[in-house]
């Protein structure tokens, strides 16, 4: 596989030109190099780009369509990080972390962080 995070602008636009076959469309270095790593997995799995984006497509719908975890109020959450104890309660609002109120578990998880994640990777929360 392809190490294009050491390509230089010119050079993704060449192998974009040479793999895709078309126009680079108006998009950034990152998700230039995410669509040519998707183009060199649809090749290795033998589908055709178009198949491959249908099957990534039919992968998140039925990701979509399974439950969402439910979590009752009154439950307290605990996560580590980075040495440090930190612990959520479920509120009927939403999430009690040191005396405030946050809407969503990544709110907690960017106070806690300072980076944004994706709150239930970060709390653990299966579905």
């Amino acid at each position: 596989m392809t190490d294009y995070t050491q390509l230089t602008a010119r050079e993704l636009r060449l192998k974009w030109a040479e793999i895709i076959g078309r126009p680079i469309p108006p998009i950034g270095r990152s998700l230039i190099i995410k669509y040519l790593l998707w183009y060199e997995q649809a090749k290795r799995e033998k589908l055709s780009p178009l198949g491959f984006f249908y099957e990534v497509k039919q992968a998140a719908k039925n990701a979509d369509s399974h439950p969402k975890a439910t979590l009752e109020v009154g439950s307290k959450m605990v996560r580590s990080y980075q040495g440090t104890k930190y612990e959520v309660e479920i509120i009927p609002q939403g999430y009690l972390y040191r005396n405030k109120t946050y809407k969503s578990l990544s709110g907690v998880a960017k106070a806690i962080t300072g980076k944004s994640w994706n709150g239930n990777v970060f709390f653990g929360v299966k579905k």
